[in-house]
């Protein structure tokens, strides 16, 4: 069964040129946008509305959880989990993990029948209970947690893990 490929627009130098301003700074108005790369306000407008349209870019606040860990939000942790699938339940664990909304990223490894999710919880509480979901998921061979206790590098813009509605979800109350 052929996948079908999604139909995009080309893009060329000045849509790509106006994503990456866009990416370093979503707040940069139309206008400052247009006096940087000489060209009129109206033109930044469309291309940013075709770009939107075809799904090819999304301007939406990204929440740093270093930045609005240490500020003293509500607190979020991030934890890595590894998971070893039993041959042939790849899939099966794969939608088990997808199903949990601590979960924000799911990715094949390069071993085979692994996958890397990258979790966010309120609390140790929360972290300890994930990853006793994730014991419970059918088809687990081996599993491993890591809780990020320090952040060395983090780019919310190139991996962007967090948005805003995460702040506002009702937090689980920890003594960590």
């Amino acid at each position: 069964m052929a996948t079908e490929t999604p139909e995009y627009p080309a893009t060329d130098q000045l849509d790509r040129a106006i994503a990456i301003m866009l990416a370093e700074d979503a707040r940069l108005s139309f206008r400052k946008i247009a006096v940087d790369l000489g060209v009129t306000e109206g033109t930044v407008r469309g291309r940013v509305k075709r770009l939107q349209g075809a799904g090819l870019l999304k301007l939406t606040p990204i929440v740093d959880i270093v930045r609005a860990r240490d500020s003293g939000s509500n607190g979020q942790h991030m934890m890595f989990v590894t998971v070893k699938c039993a041959s042939g339940m790849l899939e099966q664990v794969r939608d088990g993990l997808l199903g949990m909304p601590e979960v924000r990223a799911l990715y094949d490894a390069n071993a085979a029948l692994r996958l890397i999710a990258v979790c966010i919880v309120p609390s140790l509480d929360a972290a300890a209970e994930v990853t006793n979901q994730v014991f419970a998921l059918a088809g687990i061979r081996e599993a491993e947690t890591e809780l990020v206790l320090h952040t060395v590098k983090y780019n919310a813009t190139i991996a962007p893990i967090a948005a805003l509605e995460d702040l506002a979800r009702p937090q689980a109350v920890s003594d960590d």
